[in-house]
């Protein structure tokens, strides 16, 4: 079943491009090099996100959301095992979707890293059936590996320098009371990152921040006393936030973080250090915070983190930090 690999590839789509590059490599390995599914997938937090796929056998999707620690090929992707296995008769039926259990007969695993030198996720092969000769296939493997990996830290790159430029036009859009991001400025941010976490399987959170005494600092000392506690807020979110996120002023009383290439645990953790810094500076607020799962995304995270926000709100301990609540 395994061929000899040409050894150029002929670019569909776009080249330049990860998406090129990607579909490009696994219509070329599909074809030239056999077994009965390729995929990439994305590592985050215990998830393998399929980013591309060609699959004749297994029942996997592009987008599709798989167990990490289920995958066969885990060891070898992490550097713990060999890169190909053109027999692995021991492994018997091993779950490779949420919704089947097939047999796994032999798989490779190439890792990709990241800019920073991380598990970024791995270009991965599987079938039924031992495929001895998947070993001479090696060379042209990890070299299939190095150009995604390549492309893609060029093309991060150019998405790091675009957030860059997309904060500076969007500086215009500012709360003119607070001086950080107004709603509109929210919008174009959040649906921009959207696009990049499905494109690339990237995490995000959200950070949901609304004042507990905002109606009566003004009624009790005014607007002006109220404004001063509006400023003063916006002032400690960003002193606290991460360089990479984004604040926002979404209402009255409430205001948003978006935090890029953030996870769950990293979310906790910032949502905390806001709640424990808004307290040191005298402000009583509600916090909540919830992270972008895949397959879903931003939107329902967004509505997590704010029903965390209003729980806590109306709960006991007001002011602390909500986990976010799972639908």
């Amino acid at each position: 079943m395994v061929c000899s690999v040409k050894a150029a590839i002929t670019f569909s789509s776009s080249p330049s491009t990860f998406d090129g590059a990607l579909s490009s490599v696994l219509d070329h390995l599909q074809e030239r090099v056999g077994l009965r599914l390729w995929m990439l997938v994305r590592v985050s937090g215990g998830k393998a996100v399929v980013l591309g796929v060609r699959d004749r056998w297994y029942g996997v999707a592009t987008g599709e959301v798989l167990e990490w620690d289920d995958l066969p090929f885990r060891a070898a992707a992490e550097g713990r095992a060999p890169v190909v296995a053109p027999a692995a008769a021991g492994l018997g039926q091993l779950t490779v979707a949420p919704h089947q259990r097939r047999r796994v007969g032999s798989h490779a695993a190439v890792p990709i890293v990241d800019p920073d030198g991380g598990l970024f996720g791995c270009l991965c092969g599987m079938d039924p059936e031992p495929q001895p000769a998947l070993a001479g296939e090696l060379p042209t493997l990890e070299l299939l590996g190095r150009l995604l990996g390549t492309v893609l830290a060029q093309e991060l790159e150019r998405e790091e320098l675009e957030r860059r430029v997309e904060r500076a036009e969007l500086e215009a859009l500012t709360d003119p009371l607070t001086g950080v991001g107004n709603r509109r400025a929210w919008d174009h941010i959040f649906d921009a990152e959207e696009a990049r976490c499905r494109r690339y399987g990237s995490p995000a959170s959200l950070v949901s921040v609304d004042l507990d005494e905002l109606k009566q600092v003004n009624d009790d000392r005014g607007h002006v006393a109220g404004d001063a506690l509006l400023r003063r807020t916006a002032q400690v979110i960003v002193a606290t936030k991460r360089a990479s996120d984004v604040v926002a002023r979404l209402g009255g009383d409430e205001f948003g973080v978006l935090a890029v290439e953030c996870d769950e645990t990293a979310a906790a953790a910032l949502a905390e250090r806001i709640r424990q810094e808004l307290l040191g500076a005298g402000i009583r607020a509600s916090v909540g915070h919830a992270t972008r799962r895949p397959g879903t995304g931003l939107a329902l995270a967004w509505d997590e983190a704010d029903a965390a926000m209003y729980a806590r709100k109306r709960g006991p301990g007001r002011g602390a930090t909500a986990r976010s609540v799972r639908r």
